[in-house]
């Protein structure tokens, strides 16, 4: 789990990656030009944890991006967003969920958080991958099951 910052406040996230890390390292109770290197690598290991990330990126990596002698990469921009959400006080996993495209047949909302995991239909020739609506659904419709039911009536 992450460490607890050592002073929470509200923090606002620019959309320029140097400018939010440097919004999430005040966040976290730091002044982003007087950091030490401890911290700093601190701040990274939590980014990293944020992601997922092994290994963890170095502070040498954040003081160039803060600096703007580096760009940030998305990964490292993903992070910096899931961090200061997290700071600001999301829970753990909206913060925390892997961000994926979907397409949806039913109402879902952009940025809707979809608590189940996905899988394949059963019929060997759909090959779409679908979000079951019960744990015990196997094809992704009725016209699929009816296809493959006939394949197999034999």
């Amino acid at each position: 789990m992450l460490e607890s910052a050592r002073h929470v406040r509200p923090i606002y996230l620019p959309y320029k990656p140097s400018e939010a890390l440097s919004e999430v390292i005040r966040g976290s109770g730091y002044d982003p030009a007087l950091i030490s290197v401890e911290d700093l690598q601190r701040i990274a290991n939590r980014l990293s944890a944020v992601v997922k990330r092994e290994p963890a990126w170095g502070w040498r990596y954040l003081r160039n991006v803060l600096n703007g002698k580096m760009e940030a990469s998305k990964k490292l921009a993903d992070a910096v967003m899931r961090l200061g959400a997290l700071i600001d006080g999301t829970p753990d996993l909206p913060a925390t969920a892997e961000r994926v495209s979907v397409l949806a047949s039913g109402k879902v909302r952009p940025g809707a958080l979809v608590l189940a995991n996905s899988q394949s239909c059963a019929n060997p020739g759909c090959g779409i991958e679908f979000v079951p609506r019960t744990p015990n659904q196997r094809f992704h419709s009725a016209a699929c099951y009816r296809i493959w039911r006939k394949s197999h009536a034999k």
